[in-house]
């Protein structure tokens, strides 16, 4: 088999905006074994309110035979770990560090975090690093109580870590990792971006699979723009990385029609045989 076909099949639960037994089972019989946790402040705590509840639905994942690898944690321009208002960052803490609790019980293995929100002006940009860098630490404290990796995502535009230079600098000293988005690179190629993170001595604990135009963050199915999927993957092959094959497709994506499960999985065959 080949490095690619090894790693397991994962989704982002954001395909659904869901999570509950029949999602679960939907997934797991089309062979997609591993699911990132990934809603919005609403949904996590009034809705399902995930603090309270986290053990019910780590047993629903249990009997259904699929893997809890990931909980994205809620972000907005309000939950914003960098916010320059120190009582709505204070409140973006504590909300973060309640679900990373919440899901370190439920045996949830990665904690995915952006760094920012956006937009972010020049004039700011030194003390929202600043904020986001102390806040990172604090969080990954929090993350190996459970034993879990706090991972930080590359992202788009204006945002913190936007590019690799800016992410390496960032992370420093932090003890995070990375989630790596494959539809959030704007300013620097993928391939460039990813060598860049793992010549650091950052590592990939886990990935967002999308696919893009390169002028904005589309989260369309692999093939479906312009990435080169063979030199991504090679070097994640070079990273040792051996987590699942995570998809993160928006259902409805901007200009394409929507997709199915049926569409979901049998990219993921493809992708994995090298056939994108």
């Amino acid at each position: 088999m080949t490095y690619m076909q090894n790693l397991r099949f994962g989704t982002s639960l954001s395909f659904y905006r869901k999570i509950d037994r029949d999602t679960l089972r939907n997934l797991k019989d089309v062979g997609i074994s591993t699911v990132e946790l990934s809603f919005d402040y609403d949904y996590y705590m009034n809705q399902i309110d995930f603090s309270k509840n986290w053990l019910e639905y780590s047993k629903i994942a249990q009997e259904e035979n699929v893997e809890l690898w990931s909980i994205h944690l809620p972000f907005s321009s309000y939950l914003d770990i960098s916010n320059m208002d120190h009582e709505l960052r204070a409140i973006s803490i504590c909300t973060n560090r309640n679900l990373i609790e919440a899901a370190g019980k439920a045996g949830v293995k990665i904690v995915v975090l952006h760094p920012s929100s956006e937009p972010i002006t020049d004039e700011e940009r030194y003390e929202r690093l600043c904020l986001s860098h102390e806040a990172i630490k604090f969080l990954n404290t929090e993350c190996e109580k459970y034993r879990m990796k706090l991972t930080i995502e590359n992202l788009p535009r204006t945002c913190l870590c936007n590019r690799s230079s800016e992410m390496i600098e960032l992370l420093k000293d932090t003890g995070a990792g990375i989630v790596f988005d494959t539809n959030h690179s704007l300013i620097e190629n993928n391939v460039s971006f990813l060598s860049a993170l793992i010549d650091s001595g950052l590592k990939i604990h886990s990935l967002h699979i999308s696919d893009y135009d390169f002028v904005d963050e589309r989260h369309r199915l692999p093939g479906d723009g312009l990435n080169n999927w063979h030199e991504i993957f090679s070097q994640l092959e070079r990273a040792g990385y051996n987590g699942p094959l995570l998809y993160e497709v928006s259902r409805q994506p901007k200009e394409r029609d929507e997709i199915s499960l049926s569409q979901l999985i049998e990219n993921m065959k493809k992708l994995s045989a090298g056939e994108i």
